[in-house]
């Protein structure tokens, strides 16, 4: 082969390699045409923190890391031995209040008979004062006629004062029955009130006691295992995440000056650099009205006059479209890193 053949064919050959990398450099970091490209992107998914509502030992721990679980499953059990006596407690106190409410009762239906006995004797009583009173006053005129004795009167007299002395001591005892009567159901009102109270404490009692079963609150994949049995836990301690595996959406952050032309509803091209043989459709679903450094805590100020223009990036919410491969789906986890093409 002449030398001229073959500087021909390494210069063909060099020209094919620079036209690929001129196309492979345009394609993956120049994007012509109505797109907008950013892969400062981040897949999300729910991750719900499962904690301790009770205190207490840990009995069993029955997930393992990065393990699936269904909603309901059982993660963790608490010693429960002391919840069950606070329980037991509890419904001894309910049956104390309970009996004490029917105690009660017997004493106000004892206390209605005494009333009822007073009101007959009081009765009695009136009838055999009236007559009295009739008596010493017909007596106190044949006294005055002189037609009785002066013991006859006297003895009258004495009968008529009897009786209402008696009458008036019924009525001011039929008195202090009404009043015993009155505080009778105030206590009844008293019992009932605690009987609601011990009901209260015995639901608060059943609903500790069920804490000590921890259960999965979603589908996921649990996270790091931090916890072991025996190991004393506190209310409000977090026990494991799990990652809910119901929602995937991705949250973008563009530069503001891309965003002119990216609205609500716009097709996207997901690529995920953990499946890098596929490619993912999405649809924009919304836009934030905020700046990402907006929702930082110190955010920037630029009071002080020391100013310098830095772009800001806007973060945007993209949700996976329904027709995407299932298979491919499942291999897309929280946290990866993606590049988005919005199309517009």
């Amino acid at each position: 082969m002449k030398k001229s053949t073959k500087k021909l064919i390494y210069n063909i050959v060099a020209c094919i390699l620079l036209l690929g990398a001129i196309s492979w450099v345009c394609e993956k970091f120049i994007h012509l045409g109505n797109v907008e490209f950013t892969e400062n992107a981040q897949v999300k998914q729910l991750i719900v923190p499962v904690n301790s509502r009770v205190q207490g030992y840990i009995k069993e721990v029955n997930f393992d890391e990065y393990q699936k679980v269904s909603k309901g499953d059982t993660l963790v059990i608490i010693e429960d031995a002391e919840y069950c006596y606070m329980v037991a407690q509890a419904e001894a106190n309910l049956a104390n209040a309970k009996s004490g409410k029917d105690a009660m009762h017997n004493v106000i239906s004892t206390t209605s008979t005494n009333i009822s006995v007073t009101d007959a004797s009081i009765e009695e009583a009136r009838i055999v004062f009236e007559n009295a009173e009739r008596n010493y006053k017909r007596f106190s005129t044949l006294y005055e006629q002189n037609a009785v004795t002066r013991q006859q009167y006297d003895d009258m007299n004495t009968a008529y004062l009897a009786a209402k002395a008696r009458y008036d001591m019924l009525c001011r005892q039929k008195e202090s029955v009404q009043s015993v009567s009155r505080e009778q159901n105030t206590r009844l009102g008293q019992n009932e009130a605690g009987i609601k109270l011990a009901e209260a404490a015995l639901e608060l009692a059943r609903l500790n006691l069920s804490y000590t079963v921890v259960l999965a609150p979603c589908d996921g994949y649990t996270g790091r295992k931090e916890i072991q049995e025996g190991q004393l836990i506190q209310p409000g301690q977090t026990l494991v995440d799990i990652v809910d595996s119901e929602e995937k959406w991705i949250v973008a952050n563009y530069k503001e000056t891309q965003t002119a032309n990216i609205t609500e509803g716009c097709e996207v091209e997901i690529e995920v650099d953990a499946v890098p043989d596929h490619t993912f459709k999405g649809v924009v679903r919304s836009i934030s009205r905020a700046t990402g450094a907006s929702f930082s805590l110190m955010p920037q100020d630029n009071s002080s006059g020391n100013f310098v223009k830095i772009e800001q990036r806007i973060p945007i919410r993209i949700d996976f479209a329904e027709d995407n491969d299932a298979e491919a789906m499942e291999r897309v986890s929280a946290g990866m890193n993606v590049e988005c093409k919005v199309l517009y």
